[in-house]
């Protein structure tokens, strides 16, 4: 096994595919069942020879995030496939991963294959894991003219690494025809002494931590604020890679659920180092929450365009035009973000301050006290924050001040989210209450914030120094749009208060007097 990888960049065609597939785990010596029926036939296809080379960091971020790289050559073939396994979220027995695969040598990980797990492994470099040698005996199951499924029956030797020498047998039935469901094979197998199991033939292989093991501990009422300090940290930088890999597959369009996902995950990252700022190097949470603030402006530019897109998804085709134009502007000062030396040290930085949590002088004993003592005043904090910007905006805020009152409302929702596996059900009620008038006030601004575009585009129309649209359409279309938002916004301003009331009820406040 190599001490480390180095090879160099090679680029070539990527080709993708979706796998789904139901892995059985069986006795080295067991015959399988004949799985012909009425319905089904059987094909022998001829044995296969695989050697695969898994490739990986030191602390196995790529498995830590659900993924693989590998390499692998069949028969003689001299330069073999990468393939790059993508978790997807799936139910049932069956797994399900988006592959992609390159074609080359071992010796040379495709510059695609890089870029996408770049903000995994920012700069580790991949080592070169285990050796598998596989003999693999293949049948196709067809229904009539239709091939529905493979099953290959593998017998696997570990040739290099720590387990050299090990033997396994692993059978997957792989759906080739989406619309199959396969129970009649899978209770066959089953009958015949196969079990089910999700471990992957990596897994079998090397010892590898839980693929959905986290930096962050358990936390519980016996925990200490250490460990809430590096749940905050760890968990909020899985969040964060959860997507980051996701954003990379399609620059140019990344979709929106992996934009907003990522730009909350770096807002919730803020919010808990303003939280917990007592105990943390000033001048750490300082560099940090400024990284942390010009990552999510990448992201929010992206994010507050596609809630425009939303709101107005049945605007006119020239203003829908000017919004993926702007959409498309933000996705590549996107890409640039992700792709700086800036974010992948911010990542860096997140991941050492979760393993060695970066204390200011003097909190080493502080952040050994139980949490259920600390975090109450901690949440206390927020929740003051809140009340005093609701007292500063008076009895009829302007929408720049429920702006405000929404920030704080998500800290403090974030606040009590943390203490909730400390405290229990006094902190969940209290983050559902502060969550209720985040969501309120949000639709209030993103209502606003869709009212300024339309009002900035038309002046921009009348003045000529916007794109060209005809001037007549888009003011009658952005005045149609504008009462819609002014509607929105009335809506929004009525239900606040009542969210508001709900959320400072004396008996949702009372456990933030613990201490």
């Amino acid at each position: 096994m190599t001490a480390g990888f180095s090879g160099t960049r090679q680029r070539v065609g990527r080709s993708t595919l979706v796998e789904r597939e139901v892995k059985f785990e069986a006795p080295i010596g067991l015959a399988l069942p004949d799985l012909r029926s009425p319905t089904a036939q059987t094909v022998r296809l001829p044995e296969e020879q695989l050697v695969t080379a898994y490739f990986e960091t030191i602390d196995r971020r790529l498995w830590r995030q659900g993924l693989t790289l590998r390499h692998r050559t069949t028969g003689d073939e001299a330069a073999g496939l990468w393939t790059l396994k993508l978790p997807r979220p799936s139910d049932g027995p069956a797994l399900e991963r988006t592959e992609l695969t390159w074609s080359g040598s071992r010796n040379a990980v495709p510059e695609e294959a890089l870029t996408i797990v770049r903000g995994l492994v920012r700069h580790e470099p991949l080592h070169h894991l285990v050796v598998l040698e596989t003999r693999r005996q293949r049948l196709l199951i067809r229904r009539g003219d239709d091939v529905v499924a493979e099953l290959d029956d593998d017998e696997v030797r570990v040739s290099e690494g720590p387990r050299a020498g090990v033997r396994f047998r692993q059978v997957e039935l792989e759906f080739l025809d989406q619309e199959w469901n396969g129970q009649r094979v899978v209770r066959s197998l089953e009958s015949a002494g196969a079990r089910v199991e999700r471990e992957a033939k990596l897994a079998k292989a090397i010892d590898l931590p839980s693929s959905s093991a986290a930096l962050s501990p358990e936390i519980d009422g016996r925990s200490t604020m250490a460990d809430v300090l590096r749940a905050a940290l760890g968990a909020g930088l899985a969040r964060l890679l959860d997507h980051d890999w996701q954003l990379r597959l399609t620059p140019s369009t990344p979709a929106a659920v992996d934009v907003h996902q990522a730009r909350v995950a770096t807002r919730r990252l803020r919010s808990d180092l303003k939280t917990f700022g007592d105990f943390l190097d000033p001048v750490w949470v300082r560099h940090v929450r400024t990284d942390l603030k010009w990552c999510g402006a990448a992201l929010g530019e992206i994010r507050d365009t596609d809630v425009l897109a939303e709101q107005l998804s049945d605007a006119p085709l020239p203003i829908r035009r000017r919004l993926a134009v702007q959409r498309e502007a933000a996705a590549q000062n996107l890409t640039e973000v992700l792709g700086s030396r800036r974010y992948l040290d911010l990542l860096d930085k997140i991941h050492a301050g979760a393993r060695r949590l970066p204390l200011r002088a003097g909190a080493e004993r502080e952040v050994k006290r139980p949490a259920r003592k600390v975090m109450p005043p901690l949440v206390r904090g927020r929740w003051r924050a809140v009340r005093r910007r609701v007292r500063r905006s008076g009895s009829h805020p302007a929408p720049a001040q429920l702006h405000r009152i929404r920030i704080k409302a998500k800290q403090l929702r974030y606040a009590a989210e943390a203490a909730t596996p400390v405290v229990g059900k006094p902190a969940r009620r209290m983050a559902s209450a502060a969550e209720r008038v985040q969501t309120v006030l949000g639709q209030h601004h993103d209502a606003v914030a869709a009212e300024e575009w339309l009002r900035s585009e038309w002046r921009d129309q009348a003045a000529g120094t916007g794109p060209r649209i005809a001037v007549p359409t888009l003011s009658f279309e952005a005045g149609l749009h504008v009462g819609d938002a002014r509607r929105r916004q009335q809506k929004a301003q009525r239900h606040w208060s009542r969210a508001w009331s709900e959320l400072r009820q004396p008996k949702r406040l009372r456990w933030l007097r613990k201490s």
